[in-house]
């Protein structure tokens, strides 16, 4: 997914909060934590944002 990145993908919060799930499943916190980040930044809407800060405080108290 990596590789990805800078393919026209990086003002897509999708390709953000898709790449952010992976990190957070590979145990990978703190980079997981800065790519939700990304997304929220960019997300469309108020339910996409509320729904990826909820993936953010999880990350954060180490509950899912």
């Amino acid at each position: 997914m990596d590789k990805l990145s800078g393919h026209g993908l990086d003002n897509y919060n999708y390709f953000h909060a898709a790449r952010a799930d992976l990190l957070r499943r590979l145990d990978r916190d703190a980079e997981a934590a800065a790519v939700y980040r990304r997304a929220i930044g960019l997300a469309g809407n108020h339910a996409e944002r509320d729904y990826l800060e909820l993936r953010l405080q999880e990350l954060s108290s180490g509950t899912e």
